[in-house]
């Protein structure tokens, strides 16, 4: 039976119960991707398999692009309105914490950012020491973290910045766009970051992306 929420969804995760024994991921994925159309997507799961024939052990779990579309799958068991899944009504509850590392809202993630590496050298001036363009940003208060994915080279990175490394986070403009202003704690050099929303035809990407929120979180 679907089984009613307890605690509300804070994470992007949901468990997922009663699945049938034959059941892979890739169907359990397609399955919620289907269910919440209309909100969002399924971003990733797994299903807990046994040892012998690798079958189902009835149990798993689902992570979505934002909480709101996990809270939206978790509200559809609870009501009754999720269908069947290969004949079986499924369970669904909140997960403590997501199966992979990412913002759990898109108010927190970037897609197309530019970021610039340098010195605040004056209240209005920032010395650019490099910079990259196309970064992803992924802001993960589980984590107390920024993660940014860049390109260099032909090759991708991810850079971690951990928020007790920041001393300092202000909203700021840089050649005529939004972006957050990093001051590091680094002792061995002064480095500051500057992730800026870049602009095409005129209007801002990104424009979900919370500023203020990220700064309450840092």
């Amino acid at each position: 039976m679907a089984t009613a929420l307890s605690a509300p969804v804070s994470t992007a995760t949901v468990r997922v119960s009663n699945i049938p024994p034959s059941a892979v991921a890739k169907e359990l994925l397609a399955f919620f991707n289907s269910a919440v159309a209309a909100a969002g997507e399924a971003y990733a799961c797994e299903i807990a398999a046994a040892r012998r024939g690798w079958l189902s052990r009835g149990n798993g779990s689902v992570q979505f692009d934002s909480t709101a579309t996990a809270t939206l799958a978790a509200e559809l068991a609870s009501s009754g309105r999720l269908p069947r899944f290969l004949g079986s009504l499924l369970s669904v509850s909140p997960a403590p914490s997501d199966l992979l590392p990412r913002a759990p809202d898109l108010s927190l993630r970037v897609a197309d950012a530019r970021l610039l590496v340098g010195n605040r050298v004056a209240e209005r001036e920032f010395e650019v020491a490099d910079s990259w363009d196309s970064v992803c940003v992924e802001v993960i208060p589980g984590k107390r973290r920024i993660d940014l994915y860049l390109n260099h080279d032909t090759q991708m990175y991810k850079l971690e910045v951990f928020f007790e490394d920041i001393r300092n986070c202000y909203q700021c403009s840089f050649d005529g766009a939004g972006a957050i202003l990093l001051q590091m704690r680094f002792v061995e050099v002064k480095c500051d970051l500057i992730v800026s929303f870049e602009e095409k035809d005129g209007v801002q990407t990104n424009s979900r992306f919370d500023m203020h929120g990220v700064q309450a979180l840092i």
